[in-house]
């Protein structure tokens, strides 16, 4: 009888045994340690994407650049070389604020709940913000060129992609105008909506003094989408902060009463 049990712990243990013999055999302790490693594998990703951004960036800058050139004349040859230029240069910082994003959540000892609901929402927040602010600065910078040489310079970015970056990160406004709405606060929602939808752009018309008021109100956009992406930071932050307090109180419930 005995050796029919050893027999059959031998048959079950197989599997085991064959994987432990198996040469360079270390999936099972990528699994394992799955949990723990998705903060580096999430800033591993967010490294690649930099890279590839960077890379669909230069090609479509720099694509564009030249058809711009040959479409233009004149002066506005000039224009588009120096807008091409410009944006060239911006595609390096543009991206590294990716880079860095992925820096900060590889290096993340946050637990996997606070992970992926607060740290990897705020980076995703606060990354759309600066590229959004940093591709309204350096179009501030080629309307400046602009106005200067008198040339149209084209749109840095697609204003439909910037559009859709303005709105993913302001999220957390326009959630809190609605639930402001539901609780009977229109005004205050009607206010957030109001901010949010807040922009100073203008068109620039070359070599006028309008034109250069209008540059300058290029360069107030920057901080006031800056302005936007704090108040979104803050709001979250801020309901994040009941949630995870409410989560708290249902994993061990207690009423604020002391007993007599």
């Amino acid at each position: 009888m005995d050796k029919i049990t050893n027999l059959i712990d031998q048959l079950l243990d197989l599997p085991k045994m064959v994987n432990e013999k198996l040469p360079s055999n270390n999936f099972n302790a990528m699994m394992d340690n799955s949990e723990g490693s998705i903060a580096g594998w999430t800033g591993t990703f967010y490294r690649y994407g930099a890279f590839v951004v960077l890379v669909g960036a230069l090609v479509a800058v720099i694509t564009g650049g030249i058809e711009g050139m040959g479409a233009a004349e004149g002066i506005g040859k000039a224009g588009a070389v120096v807008g091409m230029l410009v944006m060239i240069y911006a595609a390096f910082p543009i991206t590294q604020v990716i880079r860095s994003a992925g820096d900060s959540l590889g290096a993340s000892k946050s637990g996997i709940v606070d992970f992926v609901f607060k740290d990897v929402v705020v980076a995703n927040i606060t990354v759309l913000g600066h590229v959004t602010a940093l591709v309204a600065l350096f179009g501030a910078i080629n309307a400046t060129f602009g106005w200067a040489l008198g040339a149209d310079m084209g749109a840095a970015v697609s204003p439909d992609l910037i559009d859709g970056f303005a709105y993913a990160y302001a999220l957390p406004i326009n959630a809190t105008a609605a639930f402001m709405g539901m609780i009977g606060l229109e005004f205050v929602g009607n206010v957030l909506n109001d901010w949010n939808a807040w922009s100073v752009v203008e068109d620039v018309s070359p070599q006028s003094l309008g034109g250069l008021v209008s540059v300058g109100w290029g360069y107030v956009e920057v901080a006031v989408i800056l302005a936007k992406l704090y108040v979104a930071l803050a709001l979250y932050h801020f309901f994040w902060g009941i949630l995870n307090t409410l989560f708290n109180w249902i994993k061990s419930p207690s009423l604020p009463f002391k007993s007599s």
